[in-house]
């Protein structure tokens, strides 16, 4: 069926846009200080992260947001009533001993609570379908009922699972980057860090070649027929056994920024939306502010502020090719990071349904949709009719994301830029109509495959469809191409160094996701913290001192001691909504 359904809204995603309340600093644009200290670019979780940790030490900060709301690809946004995250499939490391929470935990009071997931991923074909849990052994026993003769196989394969969930719960405490340890402190945490790192890597292989040691049946390894990696196959087995699934907190993944707004506020730091950094201002080799821009477009407000410290938590090509003088970072690391492999963009369906989700047969977990027979790359072939499909209802685990009596859907399939000829957007990449209709031929042929396999009436259900191609993800979080989050941790990336914290310009570092390899809540606040720290340990060493503590996993965060330390002060959430437009 092409074309929307009859009576439904379609458009265009934005993702930093919707009517949750905001602080009352944020609904308005705050006085710009002329200095500070630290200047943050980029208000996702990363830069907010390391805003905090610089807040909280007593150093005044400066967050410049160029979207319309915090929290970058945390931002979600709401449409008529119905609220979208825009990123979280589930939460990991969010739980009472994560090292996500330890760091919410430091910050202050009020952190959004992340409730344990126990329905956690379904894996359905066109001739399976199977649900892991936070019981992993009933789909091992199950796996077990169904193919006898690899029972043994099946035991030894998910025993090595639950011993990769152990090493990766030990890992959690390598929260600290190893630029900032001094050479015993290296040895002491990154030698067993490297010797479990590699102990994972030996299971990295083809997912094909190494399943087939443990699994005969070639109907149980179809099961797992998208992964191309073996880790892949491990690595969710591994977090179930070790309860390291937790749901996004209620209200959706924007209630994290808003929290560090809160937060920020509260010290009396500023975060400015609307406010895009046009220059990094550079002197003798060293980073003393930025040049900003913010207001309407016909009467837009310039200004200069001057910090001691920049922290980049934003897309790392812009910096170096916009934002930097020419010849301030070399030109060989310019090519590398412009050549660099990054994570693909995201295609994305969000349906409001004029029922609750679960009528219509959907849980709590995610479904993962695959195609029975076809080659294992497929499933990655940005074609819509083979391309993978993860499925969730995010308002049967918070209704408070739908209006009452309705639900939401949202599905997400890998998608690039270059897809269809640039989603037909012609020289220019101009988004006109043939744009609109490609990527709603797309939006039905996916809507199409999840009500076949999952909710046969769907259609007569939708009542708002927004739909969201790599292009929206760029347009509204500035990454290269719309990367859902950065560079992959591949050997041509590591061996050029893509992903660091210092740079080539002095006083100027980096935050987010850039800042690491891989991806997620817990990589942008390590980034976010990580970056803060090579500040403290110059500014507040004192700081710098009782904080590497917490993020070596050897202190809890209440242990945490120091004079410069500031208490808490969260800012009341003003009554008051944004409006809604359209984007």
């Amino acid at each position: 069926m092409v074309g929307a359904p009859r009576g439904h809204r379609v458009g265009s995603t934005p993702l930093s846009r919707h009517n949750r309340a905001l602080s009352p600093s944020l609904n308005e644009l705050p006085p710009l200080p002329a200095q500070c200290d630290v200047v943050v670019v980029g208000g996702g979780l990363g830069g907010l992260t390391s805003a905090a940790v610089l807040a909280k030490s007593g150093l005044s900060v400066c967050v410049l947001e160029a979207a319309a709301r915090p929290g970058g690809y945390l931002s979600g946004y709401d449409r008529h009533g119905f609220v979208f995250d825009t990123a979280i499939h589930w939460l990991n490391e969010c739980g009472p001993n994560g090292m996500v929470r330890r760091m919410f935990d430091f910050l202050g009071p009020g952190a959004p609570a992340t409730p344990p997931l126990k329905a956690i991923r379904r894996y359905k074909g066109e001739s399976f379908d199977y649900l892991l849990t936070n019981e992993p052994d009933r789909l091992r026993d199950q796996f077990a009922r169904d193919f006898p003769e690899d029972e043994d196989g099946i035991h030894r394969l998910f025993a090595l699972a639950k011993r990769m969930g152990a090493r990766m719960a030990h890992m959690s405490n390598a929260f600290r980057s190893p630029a900032t340890m001094n050479p015993l402190e290296k040895m002491r945490y990154g030698l067993p860090m490297a010797a479990i790192g590699i102990a994972m890597l030996r299971h990295n292989g083809a997912t094909e070649r190494k399943l087939s040691k443990y699994i005969r049946s070639a109907k149980l390894r179809a099961v797992f027929c998208s992964e191309e990696r073996f880790l892949s196959v491990l690595v969710p087995i591994g977090w179930a056994y070790h309860g390291n699934y937790q749901q996004p907190p209620a209200g959706g993944s924007q209630e994290f920024p808003m929290w560090l707004c809160r937060l920020l506020d509260g010290w009396g730091s500023t975060v400015s939306l609307k406010s895009r950094v046009s220059e990094i201002l550079v002197e003798h080799g060293r980073a003393v502010g930025v040049r900003v821009t913010r207001g309407k477009a016909s009467a837009p407000e310039t200004r200069e502020i001057r910090a001691r410290y920049v922290i980049a938590a934003c897309d790392l090509a812009t910096v170096y090719r916009d934002m930097l003088p020419q010849g301030a970072v070399p030109q060989k690391m310019i090519e590398r990071l412009e050549t660099a492999d990054l994570y693909e963009s995201s295609f994305t369906v969000s349906l409001g349904l004029d029922c609750p989700s679960e009528q219509l047969g959907f849980g709590e977990e995610l479904v993962y949709l695959s195609k029975d027979g076809i080659a294992r790359q497929d499933h990655q072939s940005h074609d819509p009719h083979l391309v993978g499909l993860s499925i969730l209802a995010p308002s049967l685990r918070d209704p408070t994301m739908a209006p009452p009596g309705k639900g939401t859907v949202t599905v997400h399939a890998p998608a690039r830029m270059a897809d269809g000829d640039h989603w037909k957007t012609g020289p220019g990449q101009r988004r006109g109509p043939e744009y609109k209709a490609y990527k709603q031929q797309w939006a039905d042929v996916v809507i199409d495959r999840v009500a076949k396999a999952i909710a046969p009436d769907l259609r007569q259900h939708i009542e708002l469809c927004e739909v969201a191609t790599p292009f929206t993800h760029r347009r509204y979080t500035g990454n290269r191409d719309g990367s859902i989050m950065a560079a992959k941790a591949t050997g041509k990336n590591i061996r050029g160094g893509v992903a660091r914290y210092q740079t080539p310009v002095q006083n100027l570092l980096l935050g987010g996701h850039w800042a690491e390899y891989g991806g997620g809540v817990p990589v942008a606040v390590r980034a976010g913290a990580n970056s803060a720290l090579f500040v403290l340990k110059k500014e507040r060493p004192r700081v710098f001192q009782a904080l590497k503590h917490l993020l070596d996993g050897t202190v809890k965060a209440a242990d945490v001691k120091a004079p410069e330390l500031r208490e808490a002060v969260l800012t009341p959430v003003a009554p008051a909504a944004v409006a809604a437009t359209g984007g």
